[in-house]
Parts: C-alpha cells; sequence; structure tokens
C-alpha cells in the first residue's frame, strides 16, 4: 500500500486529537474513494451527453439565477 503525505492547519490536527480512537487514515482513504467514484461517475455521464457547450453554459446561467432567486426569497423570509 502507498503512502500519501497530507499537510493540515495546526487547529485541524488538534480537533482530530480530540477524537480519540478515530481511525482517521481510514475515513480519509474512504472520503477518498467517494470523491473518485463521484468523479468517475460524472465522466461516465458526460460521454454519453449530447449537450454543447453552450447547452451547459445556458443551464448553468438558469441554475444559478434561480439559486440566487431562491437564496433571496429564503434571506427575506428570515428578515421578516
Amino acid at each position: 500500500m502507498a503512502n500519501v503525505t497530507l499537510y493540515i492547519p495546526d487547529d485541524l490536527k488538534k480537533r482530530m486529537a480530540s477524537q480519540k480512537g478515530t481511525n482517521w487514515s481510514s475515513a480519509i482513504r474512504t472520503i477518498i474513494e467517494r470523491k473518485l467514484d463521484a468523479f468517475e461517475e460524472a465522466e461516465e455521464l458526460a460521454k454519453a451527453s449530447t449537450l454543447t457547450d453552450e447547452d451547459v453554459a445556458k443551464l448553468t446561467k438558469k441554475v444559478n439565477k434561480a439559486a440566487a432567486k431562491h437564496a433571496r426569497e429564503l434571506l427575506n423570509a428570515i428578515n421578516r
């Protein structure tokens, strides 16, 4: 098995140390595997897609606009 060196801030290391009995190597390995699975799934979806770059840009703009509107509505509801 290969070794990987990971640099983290001191405050994060202290927080990790407070969780006695946690196998951080295993936890991080699981997180990396899940992230890689998600990347691979996205690549497979992209291969099968017929969307053009222009289509993606238009869709992204619509999603961002809708998300911003929703966020404004939530903030307005909170501030009432």
